[in-house]
């Protein structure tokens, strides 16, 4: 290996071993965390302090999964000498937040309808909304929605991006932009262990990579993460809001024809303003330099080795636990139905 062959497999071999943190962190406090509920059970709590306690633990535990193979991360490229990168976390948002926002939520959810499509053929829909997540006819109360929002919006939104953008993408621009979009965006996908996600994450992986490549800010893609999530929220609460599931489909339906339309709109005003927009020869005068395009490497590497040095042990490890998952839940839907 070439000198910048050896950098990038340090830098993933590092990488690989932190996301098997990850999926330490992840299985031992989802254990804990069910095991407090049932701790919680045996004193005389309500049902609503038991699960704001249940659903708050959650949220923590969620929280350090991901924070901490930041600081793990961290840890392995000092020990192998390789300076860490910090992310971007100026607290400033772009005023394109307004297009980006419905334009990456709209392209994230055609490609959920295209990775729903895909699934459905083993009906892991059903096994999913059954036996992962469950099914409840009553609706939930004002506080429900508010811990779900804390839940599966905001905290996912934030820690999300702190890992996968902010760490691992960072420390991977040295080999490019692409580069670094794709594998950021590839290991958010088997990070989910969930065929239902992992074609629509991937896509949503590369938009807030691009995102953040554009715009130089953790916050912007930390605001699409949560809107993102949130839609999958909204859809819920939406439903509760008629009488029958045919009214409730038509009001979904119409909403998701709108956020399309304006995602479109939206991306194509995107596109035109950055994507099209040509450096001209005075950019380079009066001490402004011209910002290195989309395929610069600071450290270049062929693409067939950086694929073939991508295979760490520890990065072997981690997809392979993550494809078992995807497998397995694959398997038990088929045997499910």
């Amino acid at each position: 290996m070439n000198q910048n062959e050896q950098y990038y497999r340090r830098v993933i071999g590092a990488i690989g071993a932190s996301l098997l943190f990850f999926l330490l962190f992840i299985n031992v406090f989802g254990a804990v965390v069910e095991f407090s509920s049932l701790f919680l059970s045996i004193f005389p709590l309500g049902e609503t302090a038991i699960t704001v306690v249940y659903q708050l633990l959650y949220a923590i535990g969620y929280l350090l999964s991901f924070m901490m193979p930041v600081l793990i991360l961290k840890a392995f490229l000092k020990k192998k000498e390789i300076p860490y990168r910090p992310m971007r976390t100026e607290l400033k948002l772009t005023p394109w937040i307004a297009l980006i926002v419905p334009a990456g939520a709209s392209l994230v959810l055609a490609m959920a309808y295209v990775n729903a499509s895909f699934v459905s053929i083993f009906h892991y829909s059903e096994f999913s909304s059954v036996v992962l997540w469950g099914t409840s006819t009553e609706k939930p109360e004002l506080y429900h929605w508010v811990l779900e929002f804390i839940t599966l919006c905001l905290v996912p939104g934030f820690c999300e991006e702190f890992l996968f953008r902010g760490a691992i993408l960072t420390n991977c621009l040295p080999f490019g932009r692409t580069n670094a979009i794709l594998i950021s965006s590839f290991l958010f996908a088997m990070m989910h262990q969930n065929a239902e996600q992992v074609l629509y994450t991937f896509v949503a992986g590369i938009v807030l990579g691009i995102v953040y490549v554009k715009t130089g800010n953790l916050w912007a893609c930390t605001v699409l993460h949560v809107l993102n999530n949130f839609s999958s929220l909204h859809q819920s609460v939406v439903l509760y809001q008629f009488e029958t599931m045919f009214s409730a489909n038509i009001a979904m339906v119409i909403l998701e024809i709108l956020l399309l339309l304006l995602g479109v709109i939206s991306m194509a005003i995107l596109v035109v303003r950055f994507f099209s927009k040509k450096p001209c020869l005075e950019d380079g005068f009066f001490g402004r330099s011209l910002e290195a395009s989309d395929g610069y490497a600071e450290y270049p590497i062929e693409r067939g080795r950086a694929v073939k040095l991508f295979c760490t042990p520890c990065m072997i490890v981690f997809l392979s636990l993550s494809l078992a998952q995807i497998l397995l839940l694959i398997l038990a839907a088929v045997l499910y139905v």
